[in-house]
């Protein structure tokens, strides 16, 4: 038995080390939950019993086998990796995602990296794998927390009652400006208020800031015709017809139960999120946008096709991160 510390700041990476606790605890191991940053009330809400620090020198090292952290913007994640090498722990990074990952191990004295990092598939591994400072041993795991939540979603929508009146449509935001600036291309104050102008005027649209954003920047834009959102992103899938974004995550969460989805990245700089451009055609100009809107809005109230490719995402994802974290720790499959 392995006594292992969860710790994470992003909720991202929080979301999938919650996803496999149910499947470590099952081989027998504990669990300590540390959280900084938004994780805190992520993982309360999922009923974990939490430690709360601000900073990774006030985590609970005491007795613990090996470390599993998140990996995203902020610093918290970067600062563990050390700290536990000096304490001769091994440490496990989660990627829960395809975007930025070359800035999740940055730092502005060069790179820093875990004992290993659990990469989503071989597509991240190469990309990892292909820079000469990289040392990490990877997992190739999948997304335990896709993999829950849609298997939970795909449920409650089957449950939930008749579908709406009028079409349900939600706009998922994310902190382009906050984390980019000007550098993708676009923002996500831009692309909803250009979005406005090109809606049928009696259309009505339900904003999701990120729980990054600040809530009262997008409350001057929210009016009688696009109202603000204070509920979960599940919650929203759930009762949802169609969803509108630009790279984030709930894009694909969306696609996997067969909703439509609408990517806007106008004048886009670079594939921030490359799985997207799988399962539908981003729009990257306005002048494109009236042709993907009528595929958008005649798609809606019809389950489509998921992709292929998300078999091997999904299938067994907890099992596969719960054997990293065993395998990083020194123990055996059967330990």
């Amino acid at each position: 038995m392995a006594r292992f510390l969860f710790t994470a700041h992003d909720p991202g990476g929080a979301l999938m080390l919650g996803a496999s606790h149910a499947e470590i605890l099952s081989r027998g191991h504990d669990v300590v939950f540390a959280a900084a940053g938004p994780t805190l009330g992520v993982w309360q809400a999922a009923g974990h019993e939490v430690i709360a620090v601000d900073k990774a020198d006030e985590l609970p090292w005491e007795n613990i086998d090996a470390v599993a952290t998140g990996s995203g913007f902020s610093d918290f994640e970067r600062d563990v990796w050390p700290l536990a090498a000096a304490r001769q722990l091994p440490s496990l990074a989660v990627i829960d995602a395809w975007t930025s990952l070359v800035r999740r191990f940055e730092t502005p004295n060069g790179p820093v990296q875990p004992s290993a990092v659990a990469v989503l598939d071989a597509a991240v591994r190469d990309e990892l794998a292909a820079h000469d400072w990289w040392m990490a041993e990877m997992y190739i795991v999948g997304q335990p927390h896709l993999q829950a939540q849609t298997t939970a979603l795909r449920l409650r929508r089957s449950q939930s009652p008749t579908r709406h009146d009028r079409p349900n449509i939600v706009f998922f935001s994310e902190p382009v400006r906050e984390d980019y600036g000007t550098t993708r291309g676009f923002d996500q104050f831009e692309v909803f208020e250009t979005l406005v102008r090109h809606l049928p005027q009696e259309l009505e649209i339900g904003i999701k800031p990120h729980p990054r954003e600040d809530a009262a920047a997008w409350a001057r834009l929210s009016g009688d015709r696009f109202r603000l959102i204070d509920a979960t992103a599940a919650d929203l899938l759930v009762e949802a017809d169609g969803v509108l974004g630009m790279t984030t995550m709930v894009l694909v969460e969306a696609h996997l139960l067969g909703l439509p989805v609408l990517s806007l990245q106008p004048g886009r700089t670079g594939l921030a999120n490359p799985l997207i451009d799988e399962f539908c055609t981003p729009v990257l100009d306005w002048a494109d946008f009236a042709g993907s809107w009528a595929a958008f809005n005649d798609a809606l109230g019809q389950p489509l096709p998921v992709t292929p490719r998300f078999a091997n995402l999904l299938a067994d994802a907890d099992q596969r991160l719960a054997d990293a974290l065993e395998a990083v720790a020194g123990l055996s499959e059967k330990d």
